[in-house]
């Protein structure tokens, strides 16, 4: 029976750290997955938008061209514009052929048809000026409200602040290019044409605030290179015609067409390399934001791979080593004078006789020993009812089994497996008794190393929970340490301060089941987003709450109790006063007082004088009043754990 508790120890001992492990190696391959398959979508979008970016590139040229032909319809013209078409044409191939987005897909091939339609609108003046205007221009915007749709999806700030400083370049180059065609036209006609002035002032409206915007929003590379383009010769003189225009409009400005289609053209060109530069730059983010995230999801499952091979070839060899000594327990038995240790007493219970072994282990002499009792070898620790029952059972004729710790001549203990037996005369009196022992110092100690092991790992999985929080070990330990000091002036017994002091690291275990994305968010959470960070008390409850291990059953509700509060405004029960276990009314106010004096992601840490002073106003109403009573009572105490296990101290005197 004995035996077999210590393999299904082993056997709990073994599966406990494996189904945590499971459940976070699960979390984080659906946080990892999710992760890879937003900057998988990122990447594609990104490729969108440079193909439209080019494709609206090219049809910027071509409404710039398209108007100017059809205000002074030069075979020139129409030589440029026929080349231009081909680019165009070329642009769309490329798009269509690229992406396998079907609805996006069928939308360009639509807007293709149209295009060939207006084209020939064109080439026979079919079409006014600003009707070609106004199809080209309301082609290319709605292509380039992609860019905002894929901005507004995106998690990541440094893409999504990019993509933002990129979108406003776009609008800032696309007020050009309607800049472009519609003064091209005017310039190419002697008569005025109001509609397309209008459209040319409403264009420089939006050129000049998106300029402002792009300025404000755009890293210092980006700028740099742009601060190249507003150094060129043709964009100061493209900007001092706009002024003109600007403030002189009314006027019929004279300006050589093909100069001016020219000198912006080289501009709005420049423009479209920095978008191309742009593009490249958060595309090779995302490229190696993904390379690392796949790294790092590899790099955990070999860890994990590793960890859970060690982890049973270990429990296997414990297993293995732990029968085989017991194995050679039960043929010492069989070998008794020769293996086992032995005494034998009289009816009163005196030492007459001991073997070697047992001079050896009691490191008494046979001298020593003879004409004692046993209580020579007494150990404090053992319950006097223990040798109650012994004398009684074997007064009785019947013999008595048990396990004594004893206590060698230096006061060192050790534990023996004890078969006593009376020996009886012929005619069934007691003649004597022996004692038949087999020394259990090196099990018990492997026993004792197991439990220790168990709670070592329930103490790293306390520091798992804050980890993903972005917290360090050093705030369980000094929880730990607070609810430990707590607990002694509550006045709990050795246990129940043992316990409290073990599980307590254990209170935010749950966090490992809340998403990254709440549990990090660096702002206020949302209603929808606290309630869900509130279910981690009920997660870490329930990872526990079957164990009948005392350790276990605390650690559930210390994780299940320890944000419900005094006055019953806590969760996730509602629960009052003493219905709240002591054990989650002392780690409350632990975590509370270490917390608040801790950076946090949402939070800077507060100073003493304000923790205090919330922690008096909370005193019935968060927390224990007895147990605020001794916090301030022995405050002296709780500063000295918060200053010996302060990580920077600790990393300093490393």
């Amino acid at each position: 029976m004995h035996s077999q508790n210590i393999v299904d120890k082993l056997k709990a001992l073994t599966i406990l750290p494996m189904v945590i492990i499971a459940i976070g190696f699960v979390f984080f391959i659906i946080k990892s997955y999710n992760d890879l398959s937003e900057l998988n979508q990122l990447q594609n979008s990104i490729l969108k938008i440079k193909t439209i970016s080019h494709l609206v590139n090219e049809l910027q040229i071509e409404r710039g061209l398209s108007s100017g032909y059809l205000a002074d319809p030069r075979d020139e013209l129409r030589s440029k514009i026929a080349k231009q078409r081909e680019r165009v044409d070329k642009a769309f191939d490329t798009f269509i052929k690229t992406h396998s987005d079907s609805q996006l897909k069928s939308f360009y091939k639509l807007e293709r048809r149209n295009l060939v339609h207006i084209r020939e609108r064109v080439n026979h003046s079919q079409i006014t000026l600003v009707g070609s205007f106004n199809y080209f221009t309301q082609l290319i915007k709605k292509m380039q409200n992609y860019y905002f749709e894929v901005t507004m999806h995106v998690n990541d700030v440094n893409v999504k602040n990019n993509l933002q400083a990129y979108t406003y370049l776009a609008v800032f180059k696309e007020s050009l290019g309607e800049i472009r065609a519609a003064l091209n036209a005017v310039f190419s006609k002697e008569n005025v044409n109001q509609k397309l002035i209008r459209k040319a002032i409403s264009a420089s409206n939006i050129y000049y605030s998106s300029k402002d915007r792009f300025e404000s929003t755009a890293e210092p590379k980006f700028l740099n290179r742009y601060r190249e383009i507003l150094n060129m010769s043709e964009y100061i003189w493209v900007e001092n015609i706009l002024q003109k225009f600007q403030t002189d409009y009314k006027n019929n400005l004279k300006v050589d067409p093909d100069r001016w289609f020219d000198d912006i053209t080289k501009v709005i060109n420049e423009l479209y390399k920095l978008e191309n530069y742009y593009s490249i730059e958060i595309d090779k983010y995302v490229s190696i934001k993904y390379k690392e995230t796949l790294l790092q999801l590899v790099t955990i499952a070999l860890i994990i791979l590793v960890i859970t091979i060690l982890t049973l070839w270990l429990g296997k060899k414990i297993k293995e080593d732990i029968l085989h000594n017991i194995i050679l327990l039960g043929q010492y038995k069989s070998a008794v004078d020769r293996s086992s240790i032995v005494s034998k007493t009289d009816k009163r219970g005196k030492i007459t006789y001991v073997n070697e072994k047992f001079c050896s282990i009691s490191e008494y002499t046979q001298e020593e020993l003879l004409g004692k009792s046993h209580n020579i070898v007494g150990h404090p620790d053992m319950p006097k009812a223990i040798f109650t029952d012994l004398w009684r059972t074997i007064l009785n004729k019947q013999p008595w089994y048990g396990i004594i710790k004893n206590r060698k001549k230096s006061g060192e203990s050790y534990t023996v497996e004890v078969t006593i037996n009376p020996i009886l005369d012929h005619n069934g009196e007691i003649e004597e008794f022996i004692a038949i022992r087999n020394d259990l110092s090196d099990v018990i100690k492997l026993h004792e190393e197991l439990e220790n092991t168990q709670e070592d790992l329930i103490f790293r999985m306390g520091e798992i929970g804050e980890t993903r929080s972005q917290e360090t070990g050093f705030h369980v330990r000094r929880v730990a340490k607070y609810s430990e000091l707590l607990g002694k002036y509550y006045g709990l017994s050795a246990d129940e301060i043992r316990y409290l002091t073990l599980a307590s690291p254990m209170h935010d275990i749950g966090k490992v089941g809340i998403p990254d994305m709440i549990l990090n968010k660096p702002g206020k959470l949302t209603p929808q987003e606290w309630e869900v960070m509130k279910e981690h008390a009920k997660i870490g409850y329930n990872v526990f709450k079957d164990s009948t291990k005392p350790l276990l059953k605390a650690a559930a509700i210390i994780a299940h109790e320890h944000h419900e509060k005094w006055d019953g405004s806590g969760y996730p029960r509602g629960l009052s006063g003493e219905s709240i276990h002591i054990y989650g009314r002392i780690t409350a106010l632990a975590d509370v007082f270490d917390a608040l004096g801790s950076d946090r992601c949402y939070k800077k840490a507060w100073n003493d004088e304000d923790i205090f002073a919330l922690i008096r106003r909370e005193r019935g109403k968060h927390f224990d009043p007895t147990l605020v009573d001794i916090f301030f009572k022995h405050l002296d105490k709780f500063l000295e754990i918060r200053e010996t296990y302060n990580e920077m101290s600790n990393f300093m005197r490393s």
